[in-house]
């Protein structure tokens, strides 16, 4: 393979770049984040998605790092054990459904179960509270 021409190596991106262009908003902005932050997920939720994510930033299998790279199969494999060590999060620290939703949205990857809990697991709760027969 030939080496990269020096020309292909000095090439800059035009500016301004999107990082760029989104701080300058920021800037100009003089909305409260936090207070922001706050009003649409409030205090609870906030400190719910901080101690979760603490905890799945601890386990190895949550790293999203090589998920580019792999393939079909990989993936497969990859979402199991992401799905499996939810589940033993889940009873090691005795989330509710709240907290694992929460879990769920923060891995932001849909799970080899995710259909069938929302589906059928979630409606057979919402009907066991409605009645017994469920």
């Amino acid at each position: 393979m030939a080496p990269t021409p020096s020309w292909v190596k000095d090439l800059k991106p035009a500016g301004p770049q999107g990082t760029e262009l989104l701080s300058q908003e920021r800037a100009k902005s003089n909305v409260d984040v936090k207070a922001l932050s706050t009003f649409l997920h409030t205090q609870e939720g906030l400190d719910r998605k901080r101690t979760i994510l603490k905890i799945l930033q601890q386990e190895k299998v949550f790293d999203k790092s090589q998920n580019y790279f792999a393939g079909r199969i990989d993936r497969f494999e990859t979402a199991l054990a992401r799905a499996k060590k939810l589940r033993q999060l889940q009873v090691k620290h005795n989330w509710t459904d709240t907290d694992k939703q929460a879990a769920n949205e923060l891995i932001s990857e849909p799970g080899p179960y995710g259909l069938h809990e929302s589906m059928f697991l979630v409606s057979c709760v919402s009907k066991r509270e409605a009645s017994a027969s469920c």
